[in-house]
């Protein structure tokens, strides 16, 4: 799926410090030093994947409400009570590299600059939505290829020293919340690791399995080493029938040491189930049955006609909330489901983009955002599981 990004870094600490007032937090200088373990992590033998969560989470992606930069702090908390009103739980949203560590390290020192990451998890955390991240894209100075921040960073260790600081700030007994005790904590506890490295437009120039595996296990390892509750997830993939494979194929180690499966199943509700019983069929035929399935995106676009993913306006609220359904009740062994995604500008009728959203701009309801209210009731009400196999 093609995701908006914003203009650039500067317009996102713009806007971070802007949103950062509705949320009344006393942020500290936003920015951190200090010498990366990574190394130190990556020498440790991986450890073996969690097990499962109990129950399922259900929420919906919020990256074009942080990544535009254009609400401003009353359409924030508007849109994200909203969200919190319809019984959502997880809010998912990039964690940008790129933001986060603007220049290189010298001398092995980092340096961390918090205000976006800081807002997205102060202003979840406030409307009482629990933030999946997605830790990406390459920083500037860090890109294999310049100039394409979709391009995977020259050294993993690069990427997972930037995990490993997120999650020391934002996971369990991190420092962010340490120094916010008047802020409801809502720890990280589930991290992606990249979006779509499957997908040459997110993994640029061509997705390469056995790059993304050496990058999933090295921000594992150092992860892991600040928090070992957290579970870090492979990042969405959009076939992962044929990626999973490739990847225990290139790094036969992997298979025991990954803590979930992300998957982007787009297509229609029906397509939607066959690509998530595909996905369980592989991790099983993989030997990995017990790796849970995260579903982090999925959904369809109302304009224009004709373009990949898209429906009927007046059809759109029925498969959104037959596919929450379906999804809850489906025995594939499913730790989340997101869908793609909250709100879009609804501007350019030519751009697919900007229709995906399920509330509209102003937060006033939908009947796409009613459609996902009843689905979630749906999804949790006392059913006969459907079988995975079909």
């Amino acid at each position: 799926m093609t995701h908006r990004r914003a203009a650039g870094a500067a317009v996102l600490v713009a806007v971070a410090i802007a949103a950062a007032l509705v949320i009344a937090l006393r942020h500290d200088s936003g920015a951190a030093r200090g010498r990366s373990d990574v190394r130190r992590s990556l020498a440790a033998p991986p450890a073996p994947g969690l097990a499962a969560p109990a129950g399922e989470a259900y929420g919906v992606s919020v990256n074009r409400l942080f990544n535009d930069a254009t609400s401003t702090p009353g359409q924030l908390d508007a849109q994200l009570s909203a969200l919190r009103a319809t019984g959502a739980t997880v809010a998912r949203s990039d964690a940008l590299w790129e933001a986060s560590e603007p220049t290189a390290p010298r001398a092995g020192l980092h340096h961390w600059v918090w205000t976006f990451d800081d807002t997205v998890a102060g202003a979840l955390a406030d409307h009482s939505l629990t933030w999946l991240p997605i830790v990406d894209y390459t920083a500037p100075w860090a890109q294999s290829v310049p100039g394409q921040d979709h391009s995977p960073p020259r050294s993993a260790a690069d990427y997972a020293a930037y995990a490993q600081a997120f999650a020391a700030r934002y996971g369990a007994g991190g420092a962010f919340w340490r120094a916010h005790p008047g802020l409801t904590a809502r720890p990280v506890t589930t991290i992606e690791i990249w979006n779509e490295p499957d997908n040459g437009e997110f993994w640029t120039p061509a997705p390469d399995a056995a790059a993304y595996a050496r990058l999933y296990l090295a921000a594992r390892a150092a992860i892991d080493a600040v928090d070992p509750t957290a579970r870090v997830v492979v990042g969405g993939l959009t076939n992962p029938t044929a990626f999973l494979p490739a990847m225990i194929q290139a790094v036969p180690a992997m298979a025991g040491h990954v803590d979930g499966v992300a998957i982007h199943p787009y297509g229609t509700p029906s397509v939607v189930l066959a690509k998530v019983r595909g996905a369980r069929a592989t991790l099983t035929a993989l030997g990995m049955d017990a790796v849970p399935l995260y579903v982090t995106e999925f959904g369809w676009t109302t304009s224009p006609p004709g373009a990949l993913d898209y429906v009927a306006a007046a059809r759109r609220p029925s498969w959104i909330r037959s596919t929450l359904a379906t999804l809850g009740h489906l025995d594939c062994g499913l730790a989340a489901v997101v869908l793609y995604t909250w709100v879009t500008p609804q501007r350019d009728p030519a751009d697919s983009q900007d229709w995906f959203g399920i509330e509209n701009p102003d937060a006033a309801a939908t009947p796409d955002s009613g459609a996902f209210i009843a689905g979630l009731r749906d999804a949790v009400a006392p059913r006969q599981p459907l079988a995975c196999g079909g």
